[in-house]
């Protein structure tokens, strides 16, 4: 596979290319990933299913120029989505031997887009952690650095497309699983806005599908394909369609950006964050835009608490329906013991605190979305410190409650805000360490106006470009 390791240097859309242009083949495209996955996914277990063979059959049925914008790549879907026919165990002991009976939605519509299914990737339990290391897989490694996580829970995601085992890979995100996966490993992580695209009905509708990629424009090729599209959705989809590839490049007018981020005086950011805002800081005054000094006000401690209970209650229902699903009962030897906790934790929140907890997320939401109408922009760090020790996240002694409250406050204190108030949300790799550690800077912007997002992210890529970046991981991995 040595003659197509140039494959690496282009983004997946760049793969494409090769393929419209009959210069490589569906099938050619796939071996070579299939290699990749083969050689690397023993360093990084960033894969948990392989699916080689119906990926091999799919690839040879494909025509040589494929239509669509994404058809006849190779792609990986997240373990908490279903793929027909295929094990889906969401990273669960409890769920080892399920077989689903159908696709999730998002997986149809990634499989009508023509991409090649060739496995699945690790997550923790249920998707619970900001760091991937389940039991039943064991832990993914980031990379960059194999004493650290790739961040959660889109994790093997994260590190399979960062690994370059992938062109890009499915990820979904109900509190920043696919922003802390993207800035722990130096990936472009985009999260929709609210109504784009089908939810689930859990999680109070925070979580949202989408991708990690190695470029903005992938991302955009395959918003694209989920946007404003499946039957009976919840929200309606925003009535003005948006072609998110081909405006990608599109320049925008002067931004006002707000870049304070210090929401109260107990959550500390590392003085790799500090300089990596700094850093960016200049780079939005050099790309022309308005920088200012300014925040949404709100409490960060009663937003974590309320944003906590929403998570833990809806997500103990997750676990109750996993157990149902099978007929068996949840118990602390079929789950983990964070999920057991999150278990009991649901049965014991009343019905009262749960309707308090969602109450006041609106509120602040709304007060958050306000704040937008001033500014076009919020910039923030993506994590406030640098990726997490592998184990570092498991072993703990704290309740489930206490360990969830932590990891919003002390490692992702920004992120879940986008998902309470539903705004698209993004974080761009700016920044290495001098040990060659990725860190992601973070925007919000206003609901719907995912395009914009967008376009300051093919600016960012344009002026300070980070895909050279990559070429490291290989010479460490070999």
């Amino acid at each position: 596979m040595k003659q197509f390791d140039d494959l690496l240097e282009l983004d997946a859309l760049g793969q494409k290319q090769l393929l419209d242009k009959k210069e490589l083949t569906p099938l050619e495209l796939t071996d070579f990933y299939i290699y990749q996955i083969e050689k690397y996914n023993p360093i990084l277990n960033a894969v948990v299913l392989e699916m080689f063979e119906s990926g091999r059959e799919q690839a040879k049925r494909m025509p040589q120029a494929t239509n669509g914008k994404v058809a006849g790549l190779p792609f990986l879907i997240k373990d908490l989505n279903a793929i027909k026919g295929a094990r889906h165990t969401s990273g669960s002991v409890m769920l080892q031997d399920v077989i689903a009976p159908e696709n999730d939605e998002i997986v149809n519509l990634f499989e009508q887009a023509g991409l090649i299914f060739l496995g699945k990737t690790n997550t923790p339990e249920f998707g619970f952690l900001p760091t991937t290391e389940p039991e039943l897989f064991g832990p993914t490694r980031n990379p960059w650095d194999l004493e650290r996580s790739p961040g959660g829970s889109s994790g093997g995601s994260a590190a399979a497309v960062a690994a370059g085992l992938i062109p890009f890979a499915h990820a979904n995100d109900g509190g920043g699983s696919i922003r802390i996966p993207a800035s722990a490993c130096g990936l472009f992580g985009f999260k929709p806005s609210r109504g784009r695209l089908p939810y689930s009905p859990y999680v109070n509708h925070f979580s949202i599908n989408h991708a990690v990629t190695r470029s903005v424009r992938d991302s955009a090729a395959l918003l694209d394909i989920l946007n404003g599209v499946g039957k009976h959705t919840i929200y309606p989809s925003f009535k003005t369609y948006t072609n998110f590839l081909e405006n990608v490049t599109k320049k925008t007018n002067k931004l006002k950006i707000a870049v304070r981020y210090q929401p109260n005086s107990h959550v500390s950011f590392d003085n790799d964050t500090r300089k990596n805002m700094e850093e960016t800081v200049e780079l939005m005054k050099d790309l022309g835009h308005e920088v200012v000094d300014k925040m949404p006000t709100f409490d960060l401690d009663s937003l974590a608490h309320h944003f906590i209970n929403i998570w833990l209650g809806s997500g103990s229902t997750i676990i109750k329906h996993s157990g149902l699903m099978i007929g068996q009962e949840v118990n602390r030897d079929n789950v983990e013991k964070l999920t057991y906790e999150i278990l009991e934790f649901g049965k014991n929140l009343s019905a009262l605190e749960y309707e308090e907890s969602r109450v006041y997320i609106q509120s602040e939401a709304q007060k958050i979305l306000e704040f937008l109408e001033e500014i076009d922009v919020w910039m923030t760090p993506t994590l406030n410190q640098l990726p997490k020790k592998i184990g570092e996240n498991k072993e703990t002694k704290q309740t489930a409650y206490q360990q969830m409250l932590n990891n919003m406050l002390d490692y992702n204190p920004l992120m879940p805000i986008a998902n309470a108030t539903g705004q698209p949300a993004m974080s761009v790799p700016t920044y290495w360490t001098e040990d060659g550690l990725p860190v992601g800077t973070h925007f919000f912007a206003r609901l719907g106006e995912d395009d914009l997002l967008l376009q300051l992210a093919a600016q960012i890529e344009e002026r300070q470009p980070w895909f050279h970046h990559y070429k490291k991981i290989r010479k460490s991995l070999l």
